[in-house]
């Protein structure tokens, strides 16, 4: 299981940070809440979720209108 963990935060970790602050604007959201159930305090824990340094736009399709 530790595996798995180590695996999960080399993948964040790799990620650029465009798309680490895709993950962070979604702190104290209801998807960044079940996103955090999923991972468990183990692997959110490691994830820095500062807010973002600029606001990550919404991408809005045609579903939302």
């Amino acid at each position: 299981m530790e595996e798995f963990f180590n695996q999960l935060r080399e993948r964040y970790l790799a990620l650029s940070e465009e798309e680490k602050d895709v993950i962070r604007s979604l702190m104290g959201t209801e998807q960044g809440i079940v996103l955090s159930k999923i991972l468990g305090p183990e692997i959110a824990g490691q994830i820095n979720l500062r807010r973002p340094e600029q606001a990550v736009p919404q991408r809005r399709g045609l579903g939302t209108r």
